[in-house]
Order: C-alpha cells, then structure tokens, then sequence
C-alpha cells in the first residue's frame, strides 16, 4: 500500500461537464440501458462476447460487451425501419413507383449494415489509434524509466512516478491503470503489469509490460533492461522511418509518371482527336477533357494522398 507521501492514483472520477454534454451523456446511458434491456444479456452470453470484450478494453471503451452488442443491434433495427419507412413514403406514397418494394429492402438493408459497420468501424479506429499513440510514446517514456531506475527506485515507485506524469498521455493513463489495480484492487504488481499487458493494443507495449513483469518476479538489473530496450526500439522506429522516406520516393516517381505524364499524354491526344475531327471510345475531345479534369486527375490525385497518409501512418 502507498505510504502517506504518496498519492493512489487511478482512472478517477472525471471532470464534471457541462451541463449540455452531461445531460446528452444522460440520455445515451438511458439509450444504452434500454438497448441492454432488451437483447443485451442473451448477446452477452454469446461465445463472440468475450473476444468483443477483450477489443473493447484494447480500444480503451469501458462498456461491456453485452452493451455494446445490444446498442449496436437496437440502433440498427430501429434505422432500419426509419429508411424503410421513409423509402415507403417516397417511392409508394409519392413517386407510386411499381418497384417501390425492391427500394424499400435495399434503403432499409443500407441503413442497419451502416450501423454495424460503424460500430465495427469505431472499434478499430480507436484499438489503432491507440496503438499508434503507445508506440509512438513508448521509447520516450523506457528512457525516462531508465532515468529513475538507476537512482535504485523500487519498481512499485517507479511506476507510480511514471503514473503522476503530465505528459505522454497514453503511456501515462497505462500506469495509471497499473497503480489502479494495485492501490485500488488490491493486486500485486506482477498481476496488475500482467492484466494492463493484456489489454494493451499494441505488441512491443505488451512485451515490455511483460518483461517488467519478470523482471520483478525473478530479479534482474532493470535499468540496463529499459535502456537496451530503449535503444531497441528507437533502432526500430528509425528503420520504419526510414523505410517510409524510400516509399515516399517511390510514391514521388508514381505521380509524377502515371500523374503528370499521363495528364499529359492524354491532353496531347485530346487535341490530336480534335484536330482529326474523329472519337476515342465514343468520346470527342470536349468529352475527353472533361473526363480527363473532373475524373481521372482527382481519383489519381486522391488515391496517391490515401497511399502517402497510410504509409505515414504506419511510419509514426
């Protein structure tokens, strides 16, 4: 337990806000208990639950799985019916369209699949957020580890101070969660570094939790441990860096060939077509540009900045 110069720290109770935003937070909780209420302990006992409740925690969402699965199935009956109502009004009602039926089921199945795959979607977004910000934050913070272990802090110390930090964010409320489990719950260190490792998004965030782990179970000199990983894994960050630099070269050479090039090549036609008064696949000059300004450039132009933000999302 924590002497009476140190201070328990844990995920806490949060700020209280606005009157606005606690009175929509009101409504999503009676939303989602509703949502619970109806369908959500038959999910909850369902084989996937487990494996939705151990992505739940790695994205950092503290809902269980039943509650989720419940909301995500509610919400998407309940949209499906609203477009397939609304589809009903406009192609029967006010269209009187003979095919309003085929209409009424392809609206309302767009609408529920939406709703799963947002869910879906959310999920993955935060578990790689997440893991982008621990790997990007955890050579920084093994540094500062280093730092303090070699002034001979006990491990439990160790991550209390790195529990009281103000910066890293992501890092920090990983050690915060720590000392949670073990001030708060009461469990040993091992287990607590143990538990936070599991629900970790990210693979070298894992290890290192780990490897702590270990090392406090069996002995070992942890500072030379956090700084041989420390160097390991900057080592690690420059490759992927630097593998990035190589692509973003060849992403270069892409655009100015295929782009610029081919931009070109096909206006060179364009004015050969039109001075030959002749067609290229059913299409004059005028229509070769327009499709050339309005379609071709963009989609080439949009699809190298979604291959660039990708690789550098992997780079970070």
């Amino acid at each position: 337990m924590p002497t009476a110069s140190e201070t328990v720290i844990g995920p806490g109770p949060p700020a209280s806000p606005p009157a606005g935003r606690k009175k929509g937070r009101d409504l999503g909780s009676r939303y989602r208990s509703f949502c619970y209420g109806l369908v959500g302990e038959r999910l909850e006992r369902s084989n996937s639950a487990d494996v939705l409740q151990e992505r739940l925690k790695r994205a950092g969402i503290n809902v269980p799985a039943g509650v989720h699965s419940a909301t995500s199935l509610v919400t998407a009956v309940v949209l499906t019916a609203v477009m397939a109502g609304v589809a009903f009004l406009l192609f029967f009602g006010v269209l009187h369209d003979p095919a309003w039926y085929l209409y009424v089921l392809a609206l309302g199945g767009v609408g529920g699949a939406s709703v799963v795959a947002g869910f879906r979607f959310l999920v993955d977004t935060k578990i790689s957020n997440r893991k982008t910000e621990l790997e990007r934050e955890l050579p920084f913070s093994l540094s500062e580890l280093s730092v303090l272990a070699s002034t001979g802090t006990s491990p439990i110390r160790l991550i209390r101070r790195m529990a009281q930090r103000d910066h890293d964010p992501a890092m920090t409320a990983m050690f915060r969660e720590v000392v949670y489990r073990t001030d708060v719950q009461g469990k040993d260190l091992i287990t607590a570094l143990a538990e936070t490792a599991k629900e970790s998004p990210s693979t070298p965030v894992r290890d290192t939790l780990w490897d702590l782990a270990n090392m406090v179970h069996q002995g070992g000199n942890l500072d030379e441990y956090l700084r041989g990983k420390s160097d390991a894994i900057m080592q690690l960050r420059r490759l992927v860096q630097k593998e990035f630099i190589e692509r973003l070269s060849t992403f270069l050479d892409m655009y100015v060939s295929l782009v610029l090039v081919g931009v070109l090549m096909i206006a060179v036609a364009a004015f050969l077509i039109n001075a030959l008064g002749s067609t290229a696949a059913g299409l004059n000059a005028n229509e070769l540009l327009l499709l050339l300004t309005f379609g071709l450039v963009p989609v080439a132009v949009a699809m190298t900045i979604i291959m660039v933000s990708m690789a550098y999302a992997r780079a970070e």
